[in-house]
């Protein structure tokens, strides 16, 4: 007779009696090593994360002494080796391999790999040996772990005073589509400048914004208290001093007799402010602000869009397009509010599509004005309704020279012609100081340097002639990144990214 399973089992492992017993201190076993592996194991992750912290930190201690300092005696400095800033008692750290290199990316937009660090960035390797306990009871008595840190050298460490200016003129009420469904120039504009803004350093940066054409000031409130969906009044532009180094409203008269009226004009919408994040580690941009209330927060889409619960933002006004009374304007602003923060830097950035098109009845003349007002002439130097465009490279590059304290100048073109005729920089054609110049080359010119130059010409209508040398295609939210990526101090970055020679 066949025997059963039973009897099998029986034959093989004789007895059940006392099975349970090995079966126990075997789960033990596996169980107490198991364990051992979590504590070691959590063990190893604390030091790899303390081991990353003190690499970050060599990193960005060398990074903010290049191109020229000591970046390798920074770096070791704040390593975790012994004797070290960030040395620690419960691992033994190697001595960090510094490594300047040359990334791609930042090089194009405008951090150059120059000086003695040929390197625009700068590369940390640590390493460090962790004991272990349980894991040495099967031979692994200590475990390798290494970490990379990657910082990009930063612009300067010098706080900013940033004045905006930015283009309010009709044409911004233009759709544009390659910034989201149902958006305008402005719209797009000015969620560009609330990514600038998110990237600023509120405790050091104050920033303010100017538009053109200048507004009567009794209406600046209807750009930034979130209450009004009226349109500002758009005045004839005045004409600010381009020697002035503090700026006020100008004082403005129309009219005639006894129904003459007077009306203080203004360039400037917000004064210098820091509040537009409540610190640096925020990172969404104040409804508090009347510097963001003027860029739509609240709404999530800015310009002309107006919401009950959020902020119309700012708005257009009824006048062609003149931006060297703007640029003096800030310049003048700038110069003040450097004086009450010294040790800063001046910024202007002007965002617009170059089209300079006022006509002498958009501005002050003696027929309308008061007598202490400046008044336009047909001269072709500022202030004059000839050779508008030029007059605006001429005050971008006073700004830009001023002597002894040089004003970084950065120029947005936003969908400019790179043609000279009647429709572009008309009253440039075979005259004024710039005589044929187009919107595109205008606004080149007025950036202070090749690499602050930007261009956008993805909008209907764009000429995609008009090209920022030597940098990407950006959106409009990838240039005021971009720019403020150019205005902040080093900052870690992704490691693995693509390098070049210098």
């Amino acid at each position: 007779m066949k025997p059963t399973g039973s009897a099998m089992r029986f034959e093989i492992f004789g007895e059940d009696a006392g099975q349970v017993i090995p079966w126990v201190a075997f789960m033990m076993f596996v169980i107490l090593g198991v364990s051992g592996l979590v504590l070691d194991g959590s063990r190893i992750m604390l030091v790899h994360r303390q081991l990353q912290s003190a690499t970050d930190a060599a990193a960005l201690a060398g990074a903010r002494v290049m191109p020229d300092g000591d970046y390798t005696g920074s770096a070791i400095a704040y390593s975790a080796g012994s004797g070290k800033l960030n040395a620690s008692a419960t691992y033994s750290a190697s001595t960090p391999i510094v490594t300047p290199i040359c990334v791609s990316a930042l090089k194009t937009q405008g951090l150059p790999c120059v000086n003695s660090a040929s390197g625009n960035a700068l590369q940390v390797q640590q390493s460090a040996t962790v004991s272990t306990f349980f894991m040495g009871m099967v031979g692994m008595k200590t475990v390798k772990i290494s970490t990379v840190s990657t910082a990009a050298m930063g612009g300067t460490n010098t706080p900013y005073n940033v004045a905006i200016i930015l283009d309010t003129t009709p044409s911004m009420d233009y759709p544009d589509s390659s910034c989201g469904t149902n958006q305008t120039q402005l719209s797009c504009a000015t969620k560009g400048i609330q990514q600038l803004l998110l990237n600023l350093s509120p405790s050091v940066d104050h920033v303010s914004l100017f538009t053109f054409p200048n507004i009567d000031a009794s209406d600046v409130s209807m750009d930034t208290d979130c209450s009004s969906t009226s349109n500002p009044t758009a005045e004839p532009y005045t004409f600010p001093s381009n020697s002035a180094k503090s700026l006020s409203n100008t004082v403005f008269s129309t009219g005639s007799g006894t129904s003459k009226v007077t009306t203080n004009v203004t360039y400037q919408i917000t004064g210098f402010s820091t509040d537009y994040r409540s610190s640096n580690s925020t990172t969404s941009l104040s409804k508090s602000s009347s510097l963001s209330n003027a860029l739509g927060v609240g709404t999530g889409t800015g310009g002309r869009h107006h919401s009950s619960s959020g902020c119309s933002g700012i708005q257009t006004s009824s006048e062609n397009t003149y931006y060297a009374g703007a640029i003096y304007a800030a310049q003048s602003a700038l110069l003040a509010e450097q004086n009450v923060n010294a040790g800063t830097q001046n910024v202007i950035i002007l965002l617009s599509d170059g089209n300079a098109t006022a006509q002498q009845s958009n501005m002050a003349n003696s027929s309308n004005s008061n007598s202490s007002t400046t008044w336009a002439t047909n001269s072709g130097t500022y202030p004059s309704w000839i050779g508008e465009c030029g007059q605006g490279v001429d005050a971008a590059k006073y700004a830009a020279t001023y002597p002894g304290n040089p004003t970084k100048v950065y120029t947005i073109a936003y969908g400019s012609p790179t043609t000279s005729n009647l429709s572009n920089c008309g009253s440039d054609v075979g005259q004024g100081a710039h005589p044929n110049i187009s919107p595109c080359t205008a606004m080149k010119l007025m950036a202070s340097s090749p690499q602050n130059f930007y261009s956008d010409y993805y909008m209907t209508g764009g000429d995609p002639a008009c090209q920022a040398t030597g940098l990407p295609d950006y959106s409009l939210n990838g240039i005021f990144q971009a720019i403020a990526y150019q205005l902040t101090t080093v900052r870690l970055i992704p490691n693995g990214m693509a390098t070049t020679t210098p």
